[in-house]
């Protein structure tokens, strides 16, 4: 039962105790009178009867809906009038009980004030009836009797005003109990939510550390496997030719393939520790050279004085011009290079240019995808272009600001 006028809401276990105690002191009360007046029987049971149908009426279709509601009020005025016609009829006073009936269901439906109302018409009533009884009789033993029948009207009422509160707390408390289960429901679905996005988020941690380490080693390796090929291939050239120099295209083959393990050692050292790049100008340089000396390669380049780059910006740049250059030597049969690095107001600028064969369409590969990966995740821009018989260009734009060290 939810009765919005009273603030009060019942379970259904305490709304059938309510329910019963009623129905009992209906029948203790009838009992009562009947023995004292059985020369009255059926009169008290068509009166009670009519009582018990306006009870169970307000209670099991009124109370059931707040729309009808102040028809209750309206039915209390009815059972006043059947109760007053019983004790009326009764003079043993026991049909006074039918009147805490009332004062129970008022307290638990309606408001406190409605209550009281209910409580001090049924004692004005039943005062009435005491005056009638007692007028020949003497006024102070009225008196006396009507102060008794004022207590037990006001402890009737202060203890439902009691009870009333004891059930609103215990009501309030059950509320909270649902609510705290639902919101125990909603935490451990919420846990379980953030338990599958830690996984997940575990696995794809797993999986850009996976890719972070090959991409290095790719980019590491890649271009001294490149070189070393290079050797090789001008060193079977040269075997019948000229056997010494030939010999020392495979000496250095050997020795790159030797800096190819070093460098996979470093790497790794490298993911370990999180060491910055060394020296990024002479790298560049050192990587240019190289190519030079080993692949009969032609570079023409210019790196500009550049101010102090985020240790992960060197990183990107400098494996950007391994790839690139590694590209062109193997898929695009490049023998020429020109390279410029510089900066402008709040850019650092990549130009890359080779004599290749170029391509129509160009798939970039693991290299380059991940070259572009890197410079995105430093908030940079690339561009790839590329064309038949005209090589292949590589432009890269960082921005000059530094760039935290967890970026990428």
């Amino acid at each position: 039962m939810n009765l919005s006028q009273a603030n009060l809401t019942t379970d259904e276990k305490t709304e059938t105790t309510i329910t019963r105690l009623l129905y009992l002191i209906v029948l203790i009360g009838i009992v009562l009178v009947i023995a004292k007046n059985p020369e009255k029987c059926w009169l008290f049971l068509f009166l009670v009867g009519l009582l018990v149908i306006s009870v169970t009426v307000r209670r099991a279709i009124i109370y059931d809906s707040t729309r009808y509601l102040y028809l209750g009020k309206f039915d209390f005025i009815l059972d006043l009038l059947l109760i007053f016609a019983l004790e009326y009829n009764d003079r043993s006073f026991f049909a006074y009980l039918f009147y805490l009936v009332l004062i129970i269901d008022a307290a638990l439906t309606y408001s406190t004030v409605f209550t009281g109302v209910i409580t001090l018409a049924g004692f004005v009533l039943h005062g009435f009836e005491r005056y009638t009884l007692f007028q020949q009789a003497n006024f102070n033993s009225f008196i006396s009797h009507l102060l008794m029948d004022f207590l037990i009207f006001l402890g009737a009422y202060i203890l439902m005003i009691f009870i009333r509160y004891q059930i609103q707390q215990k009501e309030h408390l059950r509320q909270v109990m649902i609510e705290l289960k639902i919101k125990s429901k909603e935490l451990e679905k919420t846990y379980q939510k953030l338990k599958e996005t830690s996984m997940e988020l575990e696995d794809i941690t797993v999986l850009r550390e996976r890719n972070r380490i090959a991409r290095e080693i790719h980019d590491t390796v890649g271009h001294t496997l490149t070189t070393v090929l290079l050797e090789l291939e001008a060193g079977g050239r040269l075997v019948s030719v000229d056997p010494t120099i030939a010999a020392d295209k495979m000496k250095l083959a050997k020795n790159q393939i030797r800096k190819g393990l070093n460098d996979i050692r470093s790497s790794v050292e490298t993911l370990n520790s999180g060491n910055e790049m060394l020296d990024f100008i002479s790298s560049m340089k050192s990587l240019i050279h190289e190519t030079m000396f080993h692949g009969n390669i032609h570079f023409r380049y210019q790196i500009d004085e550049l101010p102090q780059l985020a240790p992960k910006q060197e990183k990107a740049l400098y494996h950007a011009l391994q790839e690139g250059i590694t590209n062109g030597i193997r898929h695009g049969k490049s023998t020429a290079f020109v390279f410029n690095l510089k900066r402008t107001e709040k850019w650092i600028e990549f130009f890359l240019q080779d004599n290749g064969s170029g391509t129509e369409k160009l798939v970039p590969g693991f290299g380059l995808t991940t070259m572009e990966e890197r410079i995105k995740e430093l908030g940079g821009i690339f561009s790839i272009d590329s064309k038949p018989g005209e090589g292949c260009l590589i432009r890269i734009s960082l921005p000059l600001q530094e760039v935290p060290d967890d970026a990428g």
